[in-house]
């Protein structure tokens, strides 16, 4: 069994949004997203599943938008581009789920 504490990982910086990795297996891994108030991240298309644990969200995938308040978890496809951004005043902590890269 992994076990880490996510929370204790948590970092931010105003240059960039931070990706922290908590776990790589075998079929997936586990990140933390870390982003400050306007920050975007971009990802080539890939299957990625996203839980915001603070903050609040705007996912942009296959010409759609979809607003994610804390608590809220979506799945992209495998085959689209998509981008994630913290359009909410207040740092965001998103969980990431993907296949191992």
């Amino acid at each position: 069994m992994d076990a880490v504490n996510a929370i204790a990982k948590v970092r931010f910086a105003s240059a960039k949004p931070q990706t922290v990795h908590l776990h790589k297996g075998h079929r997936f891994a586990a990140d933390l997203l870390c982003m400050e108030p306007g920050q975007r991240v971009e990802v080539a298309p890939s299957e990625r599943i996203y839980y915001v644990v603070t903050g609040a969200a705007t996912l942009h995938s296959g010409g759609a938008e979809k607003a994610l308040p804390a608590g809220e978890l979506a799945a992209t496809a495998p085959d689209e581009a998509h981008g994630i951004t913290n359009t909410g005043s207040q740092r965001l902590v998103c969980v990431v789920i993907r296949g191992p890269s």
